[in-house]
This record gives structure tokens, sequence and C-alpha cells, in this order.
């Protein structure tokens, strides 16, 4: 069958049509993005540029328009973030100035980093002290010390917490190995051994001290050769106390300051873009 020369003209129509018809729908849904925009109902707005991104991949124009957009939405969130930031840092940081001479900050010749231990209990080991101590690093990581003094080595490497309703938190299994679990013996025989958790390896003891910090609680030296309990005293759980409400302020000032300059360093390449 002959083709008629007018079939050509008809579907070149067609495509000029669908074409323009669907231009028009993209710039209707463009202008509806801009509008939430505008009415600062950014999810929306990014929701549509992505469903228009995706729906019209070779409208280069279009994908220009979308990326400018964009760019403008992501400038005016992250403007939002900084003013955030300069609003809650300052009070964050005052509370931690507050807080801040209820603690005496250590660090020795060993330590990579100092650490801020509450002054209301902060026993020295030469005191022959058996008990916990809490502290919180110069990057903000909560640490949980075990301190055992006896006449004869148990060898522990765990620690248990227990309330009378049969609750309780055990710490993760630290090896001895004459660092995180390590023991000396003084000039009168006493040997003491002291196990140190950190960077989450109390394993929720120090969380269960904070919420039961008003029960009765016993604490267990596991995993030596004999398992030995004490009760935890008042002033150790409450130093704990302080401490976790001390690391959560520095940890949050710490995250809002590294914020507000991750803000500021996208707004400067934004900027550098439009």
């Amino acid at each position: 069958m002959r083709k008629h020369p007018f079939y050509p003209l008809l579907f070149a129509g067609f495509l000029l049509f669908a074409s323009c018809n669907g231009n028009d729908t993209a710039r209707k849904q463009l202008e509806q993005a801009r509008r939430c925009y505008e009415n600062v109902q950014y999810g929306l707005a990014k929701q549509s540029i992505d469903a228009l991104k995706a729906q019209y991949p070779k409208d280069y124009d279009l994908q220009k328009e979308l990326l400018h957009l964009m760019r403008e939405i992501e400038q005016e969130e992250q403007e939002r973030n900084v003013t955030f930031c300069d609003s809650v840092i300052p009070v964050r940081q005052a509370e931690a100035d507050a807080m801040k001479p209820l603690f005496v900050f250590e660090k020795t010749e060993y330590d990579s980093e100092g650490r801020y231990i509450a002054q209301a209990w902060n026993p020295s080991i030469e005191s022959g002290f058996s008990g916990i101590k809490t502290s919180v690093t110069e990057t903000n990581d909560l640490v949980l010390t075990a301190v055992y003094r006896s006449a004869t080595p148990i060898r522990y490497n765990r620690v248990k917490v227990s309330i009378p309703s049969g609750e309780y938190a055990e710490t993760q299994t630290i090896p001895f190995d004459g660092g995180a679990n390590y023991s000396f013996k003084d000039g009168n025989g006493n040997h003491y051994q002291i196990v140190t958790f950190q960077k989450g390896r109390d394993n929720g003891v120090i969380a269960f001290i904070y919420s039961y910090s008003k029960e009765k609680m016993t604490m267990e030296y596991a995993g030596g050769k004999k398992a030995l309990t004490r009760l935890l005293s008042q002033k150790e759980k409450d130093a704990l106390v302080g401490t976790v409400d001390f690391a959560a302020l520095l940890k949050e000032t710490a995250h809002l300051k590294a914020q507000k300059e991750k803000a500021g360093k996208r707004i400067q390449y934004l900027q550098s873009k439009r």
C-alpha cells in the first residue's frame, strides 16, 4: 500500500503537540514547586523537583532551572541551620560552663587525652578505695573505671550492676592486657586492679546506673578467680549522674558547633555556584 505523504506530517505534528503539552505540564509543576518553596514547604518542593528531574531528563533548560531552585532551597535550609545553632550554642555553652567548676581536669603523661572527673567523688588509687569512678574525656567519651583493692588479686575482667528487682547490666569483657585492664602491688603488699571501660565497652552499665541512681545497687567484680560484690555508694552514683549530664552538654555543644561550621561551608559553596 502506498503511504500517503500526509501521514509523516501528521505524525510530526503529533510529536510537536505532545512535546509542547508535556512542557506546559512541566512548567506548571515547576511553578507549583516554586510556590511550595516560597511557602517554606521545602520537603514538598524537593519532592516535586525530584519528580520533574526523573520525568523530563532530556529537557536541559528545565533541568537547569530545577538545579537552581534546589540550590536556593538548600541554601535557605543551611541558613536556618546556622540561625538555629547560633541561638542554641550560647545556651548550652553557658550550662556547661556553670557545671565545669564541679569537675577537675586530669591528664597524666600516659594519657592521650585528659578527663573531667567530678570533684565530689574523685578518690585517688593510693587512698585504697574499691569502687567506680566516672569521667568524660576531651572528646566527650564517657569512661567508667572500676578499681579493686585486696590482699590477694582476683583478676576480674568485667563488672555487673543490679538492683533488688533483678534487673541488671553488665560490661563487656576486658582481657587482662596491662592497659585497659592492669594490676600492681604497692609497698604495703596491697594488690590493685584497675579496669577501664570506654568507647561503649561499659555496654549500658553507665546508662543503667544513671536510670536507677536512687535504687539500692550491687556491683559485682566478675570473670575472675571468684566473684566479689559490694554496694555502690550514693556518692558514686551521684557523681556518675552529674558526669553524664555534663558530658551530654559538652557533646551537644560540640555537635552544634560542627553543624554550624558544616552549614557555613555549604552556604559558601552554593553561593559560588549561583
